[in-house]
């Protein structure tokens, strides 16, 4: 069975603490506001850090990357503009300003040092986590990022960048550090729990599985720049999510905004994106029946009821997209017999959770002597519909392969990374120079 996690109103309040308007706030803790926490406690932390990943997953993160990845369509307003690739430092701002920095990994910080300092050292695992978790999504969208320097307020208000390379290396040290600590008992009477995890109920072994297929996705990002990354990515996966499992927020989706999944308030307050496009003339031609799940077939200005409703999940990561890594790694290293099983587990895993029938594996399955990497890609960006790991995947790939809208701004070339935030560029004198969208980061390598 899948795992659905709820969430109450006072949640989404709690946490989204760190995004005053001057910029010295941008890295610091909890800002010195009476109406915020003076003492706040790990248990107290977690849910919001968890709650404002999934809005920022399910909002700016997911939204750039499923508009350049042709999942959707900009239509209008500001969305017209990424759909042609005009792009401005501005654009990208909030996410990081109020989303990524400002309103989680901030916090997720404080988390991490909260419960070290109680001894809580089971919620500083899942602190270190959610961190990799989120770092990883950024470091991916702009390449070099502040990590060590940042998260000391007025202490230091112009944090250096971290290489991605570095950034890499940390992402992997926190998850291995997480998995120490979540195998050994902590001695701490406060645990988590159903009252404050908001993806696993305090199970801690789902929070292990999770730190497991977090480290085999981020060894594979970087197999074009380390020749030992599928060894390592290997390593991970049986430690990894089974069968049904996944890291996922599902939304109340009650008559309050803010309980209600950030697709479906995204559509209901711009309406400025269109569900059609590369993806949905793909699952069109073929007769894929997730076309009908994940598009309104009557209306293509809405998304289908899985992902387009108040109580839809945001998904960080999926047992479907696990396999879908193993069958990468399997191909990558010349065991096609494992890869074409992978592959179709991994199918069948996603057809099971998005429409309740596999019969249409039968039309799309692989044997060892058929599968390539296009279809073991091209599958994976299917199910990970609205995911911004779609977007990596194809710089990582080339696939799918896709075109270029006309008339847009990058003559014919898809975005390869966006721009630094506006916020950065002017108060940060150690934010990189931006070029162009075209810009590669380290692991896209030539």
């Amino acid at each position: 069975m899948l795992r659905t996690t709820k969430y109450i109103l006072p949640i989404l309040i709690l946490l989204l603490v760190s995004q005053g308007c001057k910029k010295a706030y941008f890295y610091s803790g909890i800002n010195d506001d009476p109406s915020q926490l003076k003492a706040p406690t790990p248990s107290a932390i977690l849910p919001g850090v968890i709650l404002s990943s999934a809005y920022t997953w399910g909002g700016d993160a997911s939204r750039f990357a499923s508009i350049f990845m042709q999942q959707v369509t900009g239509a209008a307003n500001q969305s017209a503009s990424y759909n042609s690739y005009i792009l401005t430092p501005d654009d990208v701002d909030n996410m990081w300003y109020a989303g990524f920095y400002g309103a989680i990994m901030t916090n997720v910080d404080t988390l991490i040092k909260i419960a070290v300092s109680k001894g809580q050292l089971h919620y500083a695992a899942l602190g270190k986590i959610l961190m990799a978790n989120d770092l990883g999504v950024v470091t991916d969208y702009w390449g070099d990022v502040p990590y060590t320097d940042a998260f000391q307020g007025l202490n230091n208000s112009q944090p250096t960048y971290n290489t991605q390379q570095q950034i890499y290396d940390t992402l992997q040290s926190l998850l291995d550090q997480a998995i120490t600590e979540l195998s050994t008992d902590d001695g701490s009477a406060f645990q988590p729990s159903s009252s404050d995890d908001l993806l696993f109920d305090g199970d801690l072994d789902m929070w292990l599985k999770f730190a497991h297929s977090l480290k085999a996705k981020f060894y594979l990002h970087v197999v074009k720049v380390d020749a030992t990354a599928l060894a390592k990515a290997k390593a991970q996966i049986a430690d990894g999510f089974a069968d049904g499992e996944g890291a996922f927020v599902k939304f109340v989706g009650s008559s309050a905004a803010t309980t209600q999944a950030p697709w479906f308030q995204f559509n209901d307050q711009r309406a400025d994106i269109t569900f059609d496009g590369y993806l949905n003339d793909l699952l069109y031609t073929n007769e894929d029946p997730r076309y009908s799940v994940y598009f309104d077939t009557s209306d293509s200005t809405l998304l289908g009821t899985l992902y387009g409703s108040a109580n839809s999940p945001v998904y960080f990561m999926s047992y479907e997209e696990l396999k879908f890594i193993e069958a990468e790694v399997a191909f990558r290293n010349s065991d096609k017999t494992t890869a074409a099983a992978s592959y179709n587990e991994a199918i069948r895993a996603n057809l099971e959770r998005t429409v309740g029938s596999t019969t249409y594996l039968a039309t799309v399955m692989k044997s060892a002597a058929t599968v390539t990497l296009k279809d073991i890609i091209v599958q994976k960006y299917i199910a990970l519909f609205l995911d911004p790991e779609t977007w990596t995947d194809w710089r990582r790939t080339g696939y799918p392969a896709l075109t270029a809208p006309a008339n847009n701004a990058l003559n014919g070339a898809l975005p390869r990374s966006v721009y630094y935030p506006s916020s950065e560029v002017r108060y940060n004198k150690n934010t990189p120079a931006n070029t162009t969208l075209t810009r590669r980061v380290w692991w896209d390598a030539q």
